[in-house]
């Protein structure tokens, strides 16, 4: 292979748990920020020898494009950073699908007391830029993004550094202490993604395994005051870590077996904040004490119901029953459904539990269970309980969770 006349030499990077796993030519650059990319994942470089890893990279005019099972057709990509994060997510998946033992999970991680804290995905709440601020106050960082999960519930560190979104916010959104961080610690960054070079220890190894501590969801709301740290119910967790895995082609079931005993033991939290700095401070000085078991903070109040697009009410008098069709799991006060044909998974609260058993025991109309709750519920207005009555079956039939009795 020739480029500008010259022969271009073809390397191959070998990874821990993955061996050969991606060929390189003619992109000089890649290597060295790929390295820095996955600076807890130790690449090998070697000559290239045999067949062609998944995943290949050749320098075509200025760019290096990538051909993998994720981009068959290949993708150009206009700088190595760009071309080192799509490559650092085909090298998660090839991981994965090489050692079916984790599954990857969807979620920023920082140990605390020797245990980890998850930060489930969440769209735009400054998870990496959380991940920065929690390194800066001395924490290891496990992870921005991604975490294996083991068959014996311990989280693994895949190695990749934490990557910022750029441009930073301007102050007050991002503290001035904070911009100096992530500039004192740079690595290697483009126009879109900067890549951080954290200090010795701040980042833990491929390989590096700890027990689960806790479960943290984020809300960022920059006209708080302060941030605060509040108490949700264990389902909360176990249906953001259900929504966010890797495991696709694992069965609901299975992956309900793997979550559910750890949210049972796990304890889920809110945490609310403006600026990535207050909420370091706010879950250095609470987290010990709730994965701990010792913290008594606050219950977030119930989320408002979202709205509902207008749609077509089923009869009050059709009569309906469960299906037998599905597998049933609890944790704690919450109840789980899975339908066994799609693998959709279900979550019902106190009300839709009851209204479930009622199902469930015999063939009911829509008007019949709401009379028992309006018997139940004195003080609710019946109209209303009519109305939620109607809109629960509604999804429950089309769930295809309540057949026609």
């Amino acid at each position: 292979m020739t480029a500008g006349g010259k022969a271009t030499e073809v390397r191959d990077l070998v990874l821990p748990g993955i061996g050969p796993a991606v060929r390189v030519s003619g992109c000089p650059e890649f290597s060295a920020v790929l390295k820095a990319a996955l600076a807890g994942w130790p690449i090998t470089e070697v000559a290239a020898d045999g067949p062609a890893p998944t995943i290949r990279l050749e320098g075509r005019n200025g760019e290096c494009r990538q051909v993998s099972p994720a981009f068959p057709g290949g993708v150009s990509h206009r700088s190595p950073v760009s071309a080192a994060c799509a490559v650092a997510a085909d090298l998660i998946e090839r991981f994965l699908e090489l050692n079916p033992q984790w599954i990857g999970l969807h979620c920023a991680s920082v140990e605390v007391n020797g245990r980890l804290v998850l930060f489930p995905e969440t769209h735009r709440a400054g998870k990496s830029t959380l991940m920065a601020a929690l390194a800066g106050g001395g924490q290891r960082v496990f992870g921005d993004d991604v975490l294996a999960l083991g068959e014996d519930g311990q989280g693994m560190a895949l190695g990749i550094a934490p990557r910022l979104r750029l441009p930073l916010p301007l102050p007050p959104a991002l503290d001035v202490a904070l911009h100096q961080y992530t500039t004192t610690h740079a690595g290697p960054e483009d126009d879109r993604y900067r890549y951080l070079d954290l200090p010795a220890g701040q980042l833990a190894h491929h390989g590096e395994t700890l027990p689960l501590g806790a479960v943290v969801l984020l809300e960022r709301d920059e006209s708080l005051d302060k941030a605060e740290l509040l108490r949700l119910a264990p389902g909360e967790g176990l249906t953001r870590l259900l929504r966010q895995h890797f495991a696709h082609d694992l069965p609901s079931e299975a992956l309900m077996a793997r979550f559910l005993p750890l949210m049972q033991s796990l304890p889920c939290r809110l945490l609310r904040y403006p600026e990535p700095l207050a909420a370091t401070r706010r879950l250095l000085a609470s987290m010990p004490g709730v994965i701990d078991g010792v913290d008594a903070g606050p219950s977030a109040p119930p989320n408002a119901p979202a709205a509902q697009p207008a749609r077509t009410m089923v009869d009050a008098d059709d009569r309906w029953q469960a299906t037998e069709a599905v597998r049933e799991y609890e944790l704690d006060e919450e109840r789980f459904l899975i339908h066994i044909a799609s693998g959709a998974i279900y979550r019902l609260n106190a009300t839709g539990q009851l209204v479930w058993g009622l199902l469930r025991a015999e063939t009911i109309s829509g008007r019949e269970i709401a009379l028992l709750l309006s018997d139940m519920h004195p003080t609710v207005l019946a109209s209303q309980i009519r109305v939620d009555v109607q809109a629960l079956l509604t999804d429950l039939i089309d769930a295809d969770l309540v057949v026609p009795g």
